[in-house]
């Protein structure tokens, strides 16, 4: 991941981060998450989570706000910061409904790589299209700008997605708001799951059957 919409360049905030974790013992890590990770070009927001251990409520408030000065010294405007603070042991409380979005989407500043990938995994997209208002020129106009006539280009190639099913796709969680703006642009109702997953197992019964031969 690499954010254009971010108002300094992603290696100073990566280094601020770091020194911040430096100077508090309590300081995990610092996460950066929400539609900046997701390719927002005009965020209406820039939202951060400091993740401790074992700090108490004045503890995370107090670290929230300090590094919230911080990014205000640096740059951000204030008007647009939502930092907050958890302790990592949050994580796993059901009512912290930040959490999922914040393993997705997020992205460690300290680390230098998204949670997802930290946890062997990958954040995606799962968009279910609804294409029931459209006439049938409209559902093949809008399906060649999808997928391109031959069902491998258009927009999803663009942006590294798969066509799942009909009129369902995936994409990398990164590629969400370019998306969303395709969509709006063709006026396309949709519903959106953001999901982590990991590759389990990866089978070709062809080969094994020795009906294709593996490719050298």
């Amino acid at each position: 991941m690499r954010f254009s919409n971010l108002p300094i360049e992603l290696s100073e905030l990566e280094q601020a981060a770091e020194e911040f974790s430096k100077e508090h013992g309590r300081v995990f890590d610092v996460v950066l998450y929400g539609s900046v990770t997701q390719g927002k070009e005009a965020p209406n927001d820039f939202d951060f989570m400091v993740l401790l251990t074992g700090a108490d409520e004045s503890e995370r408030f107090e670290l929230a706000f300090e590094f919230r000065e911080m990014l205000i010294d640096m740059g951000f405007p204030h008007e647009r910061l939502d930092v907050k603070a958890m302790n990592l042991e949050q994580m796993w409380d059901p009512n912290y409904l930040a959490v999922p979005g914040l393993v997705i989407t997020g992205y460690s500043l300290i680390r230098r790589r998204p949670l997802h990938e930290l946890m062997n995994g990958e954040g995606y997209a799962l968009f279910i299209l609804d294409v029931r208002g459209m006439t049938k020129n409209e559902k093949n106009k809008f399906s060649f700008a999808l997928r391109g006539r031959d069902g491998k280009t258009g927009v999803l190639r663009d942006l590294e997605g798969r066509y799942l099913a009909p009129w369902v796709v995936l994409l990398p969680v990164e590629a969400t708001y370019r998306f969303k703006e395709f969509l709006k642009m063709w006026k396309v109702p949709y519903e959106l799951y953001l999901m982590f997953g990991t590759l389990y197992e990866s089978k070709d019964w062809r080969i094994e059957e020795g009906i294709v031969r593996p490719q050298p």
